[in-house]
């Protein structure tokens, strides 16, 4: 299965960037992170006590719609949730966040009546990879992932917009470092057991391991290389750790 590819700052102007390559939708996503900012406008709509968050996703070839505002919302709730703007005293300060979604079928565009959910795993991971390279401090990580079922049953991850549109339902779940769900969000018909079964498949994908059992017990079933999203956000930021002090290791 091809694994997405990700790159911290390639923007220089930024506080913080990334660029994210997803593999079953074809899109390319370009996330920058600037903050703590002045925000400007009314000061009576800033926050008083901490940071305001303001999250902005545009599609590379057309100007953004419904679709766009909806997905700007979930992202925005979930990162309300991490971001440390009281407990750093960001009082008054603004933390803009802007995702600009290319490539796919549709040049980065969804159309009316789409849905947004197979690129949010990927709109995620952006995000998350920016705040990280920006120094933005967060009470913990996260990882996503899609999940579709077929007709037939069938559970498939990491689904193509095709494989998302044949299905009878779609998921995309959300989980943090510490293994609390953070994020689900689904569309279609499914039952309880059916959900449960996704979960679990979600949770293997994003942490390479199972739900912790009634007896404590944990069943790692990731693959034989050993990956997981986990391990792929974390290889990704040590990367760019060993690139920034490269010169540190030649000098030594």
């Amino acid at each position: 299965m091809p694994r997405p590819t990700a790159t911290l700052s390639p923007l220089l102007r930024a506080d913080g960037s990334a660029s994210y390559t997803c593999p079953s939708t074809g899109c390319l996503i370009m996330g920058s992170v600037n903050g703590p900012i002045e925000l400007p406008g009314r000061r009576d709509a800033q926050k008083p006590e901490e940071a305001t968050l303001d999250v902005l996703v545009k599609p590379g070839t057309a100007q953004a719609g419904v679709g766009e505002k909806y997905v700007e919302g979930i992202l925005k709730g979930l990162l309300g949730r991490l971001l440390l703007g009281r407990e750093t005293g960001f009082p008054r300060r603004g933390i803009v966040m802007t995702l600009v979604v290319s490539g796919g079928e549709n040049g980065g565009k969804v159309r009316r009546g789409e849905s947004y959910l197979p690129i949010l795993p990927a709109l995620l991971h952006t995000l998350l990879l920016a705040l990280l390279s920006a120094a933005i401090p967060m009470s913990m990580t996260y990882t996503a992932t899609a999940v579709a079922v077929t007709s037939t049953g069938e559970i498939k991850g990491d689904p193509s917009v095709r494989d998302a549109a044949s299905a009878v339902s779609f998921h995309v779940l959300a989980f943090s470092s510490k293994g609390h769900l953070l994020l689900s969000q689904s569309e279609g018909s499914f039952d309880l057991d059916l959900w449960e079964q996704v979960y679990e498949h979600a949770y293997a994908t994003c942490r390479g391991s199972q739900p912790v059992t009634a007896d404590g017990d944990i069943s790692m079933i990731e693959d034989a290389s050993g990956y997981n999203l986990e391990s792929f956000v974390r290889k990704t930021v040590e990367d760019q750790i060993h690139h920034d002090y490269s010169w540190m290791n030649n000098d030594a």
